[in-house]
């Protein structure tokens, strides 16, 4: 423990200046000194009990002591005990007290009179404390040396005890914030599985949905063209017919005729004609449908893939299309997608985890246009250098919904940060976002204008070095 030896003494009498300085700062006595001292049988130095010396600053006015102790703290060297004279000129030692306390409160003193007329109850109502200490005039110097010992240890285990009480709540308040900092971890960590397993359960969900749609597709899909073939029969057997009609009315049978009549005219009713040239249209429609349900359903088992860590060549473009195929029906009522592709070069990565970033920002870009509005999705291969590292795609998905308040733009892909009302979202669609740009190299940053709309910009490297073990050229 380090020691504080620094003793303020205030006292106008010199002689009793000097009492304290032979007592607590007496001077070595030099070699010829003790050489004599000891030639007369005298002793050299004081027992070693008392060999005690103190840095002593002293003055003989209430004033200069308060400025000795200003002084001492802007050096951050203070003075651990002060002896002062109750009664000098100007302000008294109570006065004096009370000024010293203002500035260091923890400075311990010691009021030393002559007269009995200050009790201490006077010197405590001046204070304002009751913890200081009185010795009476004429003192006794091994009195000065105890108080000085004992004040200055207690000065000095009370500054260690403050010391050590600071560093124990520093240490509190550090544990407090890692505390906090586990907590949110763990809460965020928490979210994240629970969105992992929610994904999960989707994706196994989706997969046997998709399989079970397959099957009456594959079959709903072949009856139909069994069924266009079956019609294109059916025309020209009626083909036929018409020939036979034409015929009879060349030859003039009559009873053949009148029985054609009546074909006509049921063709006519039924109108059979218009049928015909329907059938045709309606079997291609539904093939056509039945194709798309086909893409969706292979989209569906791209987007539903259980383990999404399996890493592969994305096709952006094609990517882009396979999410908008899934979530169509949460667009195509709220917006017209507008696309703009170029032919870009396939990169490596997470493919079912890019999908989770385009069907997260497609979905917001639809739920925040109020009207039918337009999203447009943009693509673009840029190349900034020669390197395969320069080489870069670029998506930009733009809506013209009613777009992000700029004081909650800086936050939106905070976890659990969201906009949307109680029960619709718990605000981690775009915080995954970034991280799995973040883990495919890239970058993914916001623009918007209240009113206006929004813009989301996703790079990704051609050569992120995580991928180029697996099959990135570089």
């Amino acid at each position: 423990m380090k020691t504080n030896n620094r003793i303020l003494i205030i006292d106008d009498d010199p002689g009793i200046r000097d009492a304290y300085s032979d007592i607590l700062a007496p001077q070595e006595a030099t070699d010829i000194q003790s050489k004599g001292a000891a030639l007369f049988g005298e002793p050299t130095s004081e027992p070693a009990a008392i060999k005690e010396h103190y840095r002593l600053t002293i003055t003989d006015r209430g004033t200069e002591g308060v400025a000795a102790v200003e002084a001492s703290l802007s050096q951050q060297r203070p003075f651990a005990l002060a002896f002062i004279d109750m009664m000098m000129p100007g302000i008294d030692g109570a006065e004096t007290a009370r000024l010293i306390w203002q500035h260091d409160p923890d400075i311990k003193i010691a009021i030393v009179t002559a007269y009995s007329e200050h009790t201490p109850d006077d010197i405590i109502r001046v204070t304002g404390r009751d913890d200081m200490f009185y010795l009476r005039k004429p003192f006794n110097p091994e009195e000065i040396r105890q108080l000085a010992r004992a004040l200055t240890h207690a000065w000095d285990l009370e500054n260690e005890r403050n010391a050590l009480s600071r560093q124990l709540k520093e240490a509190n308040q550090q544990l407090a914030e890692i505390n906090r900092n586990l907590e949110k971890k763990v809460k965020v960590q928490t979210a994240l599985l629970i969105q992992s397993e929610k994904m999960a359960s989707i994706g196994i969900l989706a997969a046997g949905l998709a399989h079970e749609i397959n099957n009456p597709i594959s079959y709903v899909n072949g009856n139909l063209n069994a069924l266009k073939k079956y019609g294109r029969k059916i025309i020209d057997l009626l083909h036929v017919y018409n020939e036979l009609e034409t015929r009879a009315q060349h030859n003039g049978d009559a009873d053949l005729c009148a029985q054609l009549e009546k074909v006509r005219q049921f063709k006519a009713d039924q109108s059979i004609d218009f049928i015909l040239e329907d059938l045709d249209a309606l079997v291609d429609e539904s093939l056509e449908g039945v194709d798309r349900i086909r893409k969706i359903v292979l989209d569906l088992k791209t987007f539903s893939r259980i383990d999404d860590t399996e890493t592969g060549a994305i096709d952006i473009n094609a990517c882009i299309d396979a999410t908008l195929n899934i979530i169509w029906n949460e667009v195509k009522y709220n917006a017209d997608v507008i696309k703009d592709y170029e032919t870009l070069p396939e990169l490596i990565g997470y493919p079912q985890k890019i999908s989770q970033v385009f069907m997260n920002i497609l979905i917001n870009a639809a739920k925040v246009i109020t009207n039918k509005g337009q999203i447009r999705i943009s693509t673009r291969f840029v190349k900034n250098g020669r390197r395969k590292a320069d080489e870069q795609i670029v998506v930009s998905i733009a809506d013209n919904g009613t777009g992000i308040p700029k004081n909650v733009l800086g936050k939106i892909f905070d976890p659990f940060f969201t906009t949307k009302p109680v029960g619709e979202g718990i605000g981690l669609g775009l915080s995954i976002s970034y991280d799995i740009i973040k883990s495919h190299g890239g970058s993914i940053g916001v623009e918007s204008e209240q009113g206006e709309g929004t813009t989301f910009t996703i790079t990704l490297p051609i050569a992120s070095p995580q991928f180029q073990s697996i099959g990135q050229v570089v």
